[in-house]
C-alpha cells in the first residue's frame, strides 16, 4: 500500500480577516457568524484528489510560527476586502516570508461584502505581482472560491 501525500498549507492573516472561517469552510463546507479569536493555532484535515491537505489556521498568537511553517507545501496569506490594513498586513506577511520555499497565494476575503471593501483587485493584483504569486477573492460565508485556492496549490504546486 502506497502512503499517501501529505502537504501541509497554513493560513495566515490578521485578526478577524476570517482565516477560521476559511479553512472550516474548505474542511467541513460550514461555516459561523460567531466571531472569536482563535488563541492556538489548529490543523484540519480533507483529502483533496489523491493528497491529504494539513490546512493550518494559524493563530496570531502563534509563538512557533516557524515550525508550522516549515515543510509547508504553500501558504495562504489573508486579508479582508472590509479593512484595508489587512492588505498592509499582507505585505508584511509576504516579507517575512521572503526566502522561504513554500508557494505563496494570497487571498482577498470577505467578497460578499464587496461594496464595503476599502481594497479589490487593482491593490491585491499589484501585491500578489510582486511576489509571482496567484490572488483570489473568497467568501468563507457563502463559499464563493475557497476550494478554487486549495485546488490550485494542487494543480501548480
Amino acid at each position: 500500500m502506497k502512503a499517501p501525500k501529505i502537504w501541509k498549507i497554513p493560513v495566515l492573516g490578521d485578526v478577524n480577516v476570517g482565516k477560521t472561517s476559511l479553512v472550516t469552510r474548505f474542511a467541513y463546507n460550514t461555516f459561523s457568524e460567531e466571531k472569536e479569536n482563535s488563541v492556538e493555532s489548529k490543523a484540519y484535515k480533507r483529502k483533496l484528489e489523491d493528497i491529504l491537505l494539513m490546512v493550518w489556521d494559524v493563530s496570531v498568537y502563534e509563538e512557533h510560527v516557524d515550525k508550522i511553517l516549515n515543510g509547508s507545501k504553500a501558504v495562504v496569506i489573508m486579508g479582508d476586502i472590509t479593512r484595508g490594513e489587512t492588505l498592509t498586513t499582507m505585505y508584511e506577511l509576504a516579507k517575512f516570508l521572503e526566502g522561504h520555499k513554500a508557494m505563496l497565494l494570497f487571498v482577498g476575503n470577505k467578497s460578499d461584502m464587496k461594496y464595503q471593501a476599502e481594497f479589490w483587485k487593482d491593490e491585491l493584483a499589484e501585491l500578489a505581482m510582486e511576489y509571482d504569486s496567484p490572488y483570489f477573492f473568497t467568501s468563507a460565508k457563502t463559499g464563493e472560491h475557497v476550494e478554487d485556492v486549495f485546488k490550485y496549490v494542487i494543480e501548480h504546486a
